[in-house]
């Protein structure tokens, strides 16, 4: 008998740090692939010290610690770290035969790079990311819905 992977399980332990979803469902090679390039990308973009110094409401000095050039590179390793969790999950239950959260996923990593790449006129590199993030994954998730109602009509 199989064991039951949650593919909720997976998509929130990738959530918490980029390939901690693929070493719970054992896809090991993967999973440390994505925790190096996290620790890599988050070191050389200086994300951590960004993020402290966003908690703090030190808005100004959030932006002139974080190197934009390396940290376009995160939200792209996180997003597709919970996507890659989530459908590895469903295809070991044996639900293979489809993809999902590719649009909310999708829009949750443009709607963050978007915000990164207009981080001048933003508040906040971390707090908009997450905003325009959210925002990108709504809009993400209403158009894959929309695509698959056109497409199995």
């Amino acid at each position: 008998m199989k064991n039951y992977q949650s593919p909720w399980a997976a998509l929130l332990w990738s959530f918490a740090l980029p390939g901690f979803g693929q070493l719970y469902n054992r896809d090991y090679i993967i999973a440390f692939t994505l925790i190096a390039l996290e620790l890599i990308i988050n070191y050389l973009s200086n994300l951590n010290l960004s993020i402290l110094h966003t908690f703090h409401g030190h808005f100004a000095h959030s932006h002139s610690v974080v190197k934009f050039q390396h940290g376009l590179f995160y939200p792209s390793i996180w997003g597709f770290s919970m996507w890659q969790a989530f459908n590895k999950a469903k295809r070991m239950n044996g639900d293979g035969s489809k993809v999902y959260l590719t649009g909310l996923l999708f829009g949750l990593v443009a709607g963050m790079n978007i915000s990164l790449f207009a981080h001048h006129i933003l508040p906040s590199p971390v707090y908009s990311g997450l905003a325009t993030g959210v925002i990108g994954a709504a809009i993400g998730n209403i158009a894959e819905k929309l695509i698959n109602k056109v497409r199995n009509k």
